[in-house]
């Protein structure tokens, strides 16, 4: 204990009796893109706490903050010094005032700094270094309805953008009461423009507004160095802020039906290629109606209603929602399967549907009808049946011993050629039971396999047709079969594989013409992407049990 306290006093004894705080600007004049350091050194022990250097926030931004320190005894002299350096950019042009900034209990000296205006010249030629041009698709727009837009970044390669390497561009931003869908960053490209030659960084997203007004696109910015002949400046380059107009749900919309706004608006149902010609009393079949609505988010696509008759019910399933991107645009998808129970013979009829709409591009309310349709339910074939066992008993006369029962008789009066008449018509029956057996299981196999051939025919004829509907559907059945996995990990698949997504893009410009040309389709592109992302999923699978649980049938 005396040792504890003699050590202690040890080290109280060669603490610095006085403590300074020092003030320091690297320049006293700069121009309004360059930064200046300032340096705050403590010939002293650091305070419990970090200095709160928020009050240089009004006239500056902070660009960097770091923190130094060296302690050091001698001739039993305990020094301590501790250095803060900032570096700041101002915001404005004018003489402006470093304030004074609490350090533990001393307090820095107030500075000031000069900050000149930048010659138009020079401005000139900064703004032709580097800059953002952003493009809206449109300045109106419905609520719930998609606006795209996109930004690029020009810098030429006097311009080193600070983490865009290593970061890319900055996010889109949040815009309040509005959902963004980013459809990705670009990677670097060259653009010529106004005589000269740059590097474009370009960002796409898709805005979805969920309240009628007024809302304004986040601004970004990035850091850029300049470098010029006799030095480099550090700017600030902001993108241009733009305003949309959102528009509310029109008077002449129903105002009973679900608010859908598209550009376009598709549906895909199998009702009519089902076959019931033979549908009887207590059958089941399932409908599949897929609506995709360009311009859409898939959770806003409402599903299909219809009064059915009385003899048939109807049991939904949960819907499928997807989304893809189409060029510069959404594709929100729904997909509904139903089933059907007959419970009536007679002529039954599924009614017409339809789905109600608003065209964003022609202002108008449109209406897309599903075709029912109608067939006859027969009476059910089936029958109860019952099987009934009639004992048969012999009578015989009675003995001194009493009167024989059927069993006693059976075997009494059996010989040995009645054995092996029994003994041989068992076996007959029972390798005819095992020969059944065993035709059975060949025809199953057999039935199994022309029904996996005749699926396998079905789905090279959907890839090879020339709607981008069935290629897609086609590609979908693929993945299923080959890797036994839901249709909605199939999507997940297609969607979320680079290859594929490469793919799908192609598909879908040759479906909706979104080029303007219609160039035939690349199958063996489309085949090879199939195969690679089979073998990928079954590397996957063999290397993680959690991957292979994930993608289990839903």
């Amino acid at each position: 204990m005396v040792k504890k306290l003699f050590i202690a006093s040890l080290l109280v004894s060669t603490l610095p009796i006085f403590a300074e705080v020092s003030t320091k600007l690297s320049q006293e004049v700069i121009s309004e893109f360059e930064t200046v350091k300032l340096t705050i050194t403590l010939d002293g022990l650091a305070p419990r706490d970090e200095p709160d250097f928020s009050a240089l926030n009004t006239d500056f931004d902070v660009l960097n903050t770091q923190r130094s320190g060296r302690t050091r005894v001698i001739n039993n002299t305990f020094e301590s010094i501790v250095e803060w350096t900032l570096e700041l950019r101002p915001k404005r042009t004018a003489e402006l005032k470093i304030p004074s900034i609490d350090i533990g209990k001393f307090k820095t000296e107030e500075l000031t700094l000069t900050v000149g205006p930048m010659t138009k010249d020079m401005r000139d030629k900064m703004d032709q270094e580097v800059f953002w041009i952003t493009k809206v698709d449109r300045t109106e727009q419905y609520v719930h309805g998609g606006i795209h837009a996109e930004r690029k970044l020009y810098y030429s390669n006097n311009v080193d953008v600070v983490g865009l390497g290593r970061r890319g561009l900055p996010g889109p931003g949040l815009i309040e009461n509005a959902h963004i869908v980013e459809l990705g960053v670009r990677a670097a490209t060259w653009e010529p423009r106004n005589g000269r030659t740059y590097s474009v960084g370009t960002q796409e997203f898709v805005i979805f507004a969920e309240r009628s007004g007024t809302i304004s696109l986040p601004q970004i910015s990035v850091r850029a160095q300049i470098k010029f002949d006799d030095r480099t400046v550090l700017v600030f380059v902001h993108t241009e802020e733009h305003e949309i107009t959102i528009l509310p749900r029109p008077a002449e919309y129903p105002e009973d039906i679900p608010w859908l706004p598209a550009t376009r608006v598709v549906v895909t149902d199998d009702l009519e290629k089902l076959d019931l010609s033979n549908i009887e009393v207590g059958d089941s079949f399932s409908r599949r109606t897929t609506i995709e609505a360009i311009g859409s988010y898939s959770t806003g696509v409402p599903g299909i209603e219809t009064e059915l008759p009385e003899g048939i019910r109807s049991y939904p399933t949960t819907p499928d929602f997807s989304n893809e991107i189409l060029g510069n645009r959404i594709i929100g998808t729904r997909t509904d399967e139903r089933a059907f129970v007959v419970t009536k013979a007679g002529d039954t009829q599924i009614p017409d549907a339809e789905i109600v709409w608003w065209n964003t591009n022609t202002n108008q309310v449109e209406r897309t009808v599903v075709p029912g349709r109608t067939f006859t339910v027969f009476p059910s074939s089936s029958s109860d049946a019952s099987f009934t066992s009639n004992y048969s008993s012999s009578s015989g006369n009675a003995s001194a011993g009493g009167q024989q029962g059927p069993a006693a008789t059976f075997l009494g009066t059996r010989s040995l050629s009645d054995w092996l008449i029994l003994f041989a018509v068992g076996g007959w029956l029972l390798s005819f039971v095992l020969v059944s057996v065993w035709l059975w299981g060949r025809y199953t196999e057999s039935k199994k396999a022309k029904t996996t051939s005749e699926e396998d025919v079905h789905i090279d004829t959907l890839l090879k047709s020339s709607s981008g509907r069935d290629v897609k559907e086609g590609m979908l059945r693929w993945l299923t079969a080959k890797l036994n996995i839901s249709r909605v990990n199939a999507i997940h698949l297609l969607q979320d594989n680079r290859t594929t997504a490469t793919v799908l893009r192609s598909v879908n410009d040759h479906q909706y013409g979104t080029s303007g040309q219609s160039d035939a389709l690349d199958r063996k592109e489309i085949k090879r992407a199939l195969h690679d992302i089979e073998k990928e999923f079954q590397q996957q699978r063999a290397q993680t049990t959690t991957f292979w649980q994930f993608y289990q049938p839903t």
